[in-house]
């Protein structure tokens, strides 16, 4: 009897399952179900796996009852001699996940498909139309050409993380907006307060009152005193009381540059922006809920990322609890996968390689082939152990030094982190450079809170020392 290895296929491991399924059960002993996921209701067909449809399309609602009404047109077909129902799905935002999760609640072997694979299979049918109907043909062509990948049901803390981080991820992007919309009031209001241009001894420089424009100081006067003319009402001494009495903390230095700014304004007089003023108190508001609730998101990660087995990536330096959790996120449950090479695929930073005939293989930058949501956390990866971590900062500068772009060399250095990320949760073993307990103590308790420090050390240090 033949053994078919994983890395005997054409088509890697996933061909190699997939190909292992198909002669363990034998094409004659399945069913194909394949549904198109909607809001309110789905649609399926049921075929044989020679293409021959067995039942024609048919809507169910998206529920239970519309699933019990899936399983009785299943079961109308399930004769004797079959064996497996192959479900196919393809990614519809969530909807399509409350019918996967009922699927392997049945036993149904489910073949999960993007859409990319579904539009390039409709290409191959030389059909550009995109109907119901024909959504179900090219998902059953796709079951039987081998494509899409068994769908594992996530669940427990990873699968919990990944929401997390997906929310935080999108909350901070919704403040960058806003944060680009006060900006946008202040240009209006009191365009110098981000800064302005001046010449010292022939030189330009840039002078502005505060160091980050949405700091503690800088917002209360944005909410409180944001026209040239209340800066002006208030001055030196009134700025300084002010600092005092809200515990700002605004420097003498401070205080100067922003009245000079004041006193030297292009902006209109107050009651001609009062409009903006109104807008920019609104918003001001609005980001205040934003932060509260990204801090608040960030503790349920910490609490989250903890229980997991890769908390051990913030051993690393250069790792801190969101980049961490967003990457342990990312990679999912590696029980998958047999080399870190694949997780790079799937990130879709793994590059191109061109060879034919005596040519040299030459390299055309990253597949972008993956998941965006990974390659882009892999990229925030590499650039932060790029200026974080000392011995990847060596690398990051030999990657400059050999001509590469900034952006190539954050790439590179996500991946040699998945690298490394992989094989420390495998082995659950801490990152050595920074396997010292003291360094290690203060890595730490810079990322996590008091309790989680502790639960760290009881997981991941205390268990790797030898009993006496």
């Amino acid at each position: 009897m033949m053994v078919y290895s994983l890395f005997n296929h054409i088509k890697g491991k996933n061909g190699s399952r997939w190909a292992g399924f198909i002669k363990e059960t034998g094409i004659d002993h399945m069913l194909i179900v394949a549904i198109d996921a909607a809001k309110y209701t789905h649609k399926a067909m049921i075929c044989n796996f020679y293409g021959d449809v067995l039942v024609k399309p048919f809507e169910f609602d998206a529920s239970e009852t519309g699933f019990e009404s899936l399983k009785s047109f299943i079961q109308q077909e399930k004769h004797e001699d079959i064996k497996e129902i192959v479900v196919g799905i393809e990614t519809t935002g969530h909807y399509y996940e409350d019918v996967v999760r009922r699927c392997h609640q049945e036993g149904y072997q489910v073949r999960i498909l993007n859409a990319a694979t579904t539009a390039q299979e409709r290409q191959g049918l030389l059909n550009w139309s995109k109907t119901d109907n024909l959504d179900l043909m090219v998902i059953v062509q796709t079951i039987i050409n081998g494509k899409g990948t068994f769908g594992e049901w996530p669940s427990g803390n990873g699968q919990q993380l990944q929401k997390l981080t997906r929310a935080r991820r999108s909350l901070v992007k919704e403040r960058t907006a806003l944060q680009n919309l006060i900006r946008s009031h202040m240009d209006q209001i009191f365009r110098e307060m981000q800064g302005k241009n001046i010449w010292v001894e022939g030189k330009r420089t840039y002078m502005k009152p505060f160091s980050q424009f949405f700091g503690k100081a800088s917002r209360y006067i944005m909410r409180y005193y944001p026209h040239p003319s209340d800066i002006l009402t208030l001055g030196a001494e009134g700025l300084r009381d002010i600092s005092i009495r809200e515990n700002l903390k605004i420097r003498e230095n401070s205080i100067d540059i922003l009245l000079k700014l004041a006193e030297n304004s292009i902006s209109q007089p107050k009651q001609a922006v009062e409009t903006e003023i109104f807008l920019l108190s609104q918003n001001l508001d609005q980001l205040d809920l934003l932060d509260q609730q990204i801090s608040n998101l960030e503790g349920k990660i910490e609490d989250s990322f903890i229980q997991t087995e890769s908390a051990v990536l913030l051993s690393i330096t250069g790792i801190g609890l969101v980049t961490g959790a967003e990457l342990a996120a990312e990679m999912g449950d590696l029980s998958d996968y047999e080399h870190a090479g694949q997780l790079i695929k799937m990130a879709g930073t793994n590059p191109i390689v061109k060879q034919s005939g005596w040519h040299k293989a030459s390299y055309h930058g990253v597949s972008k082939q993956g998941r965006k949501t990974f390659r882009d956390v892999t990229y925030q990866v590499g650039k932060s152990v790029a200026h974080n971590n000392p011995a990847m900062n060596n690398h990051y500068q030999k990657l400059k030094e050999r001509g590469k772009h900034v952006n190539q060399a954050y790439i590179a250095l996500g991946n040699r982190t998945i690298r490394l990320a992989f094989a420390m949760i495998r082995k659950q073993t801490l990152y050595q450079a920074q396997h010292n307990n003291y360094v290690l103590y203060h890595e730490l308790k810079k990322k996590l809170r008091i309790a989680n420090v502790k639960e760290f050390y009881d997981r991941f240090v205390l268990a790797e020392q030898p009993s006496a």
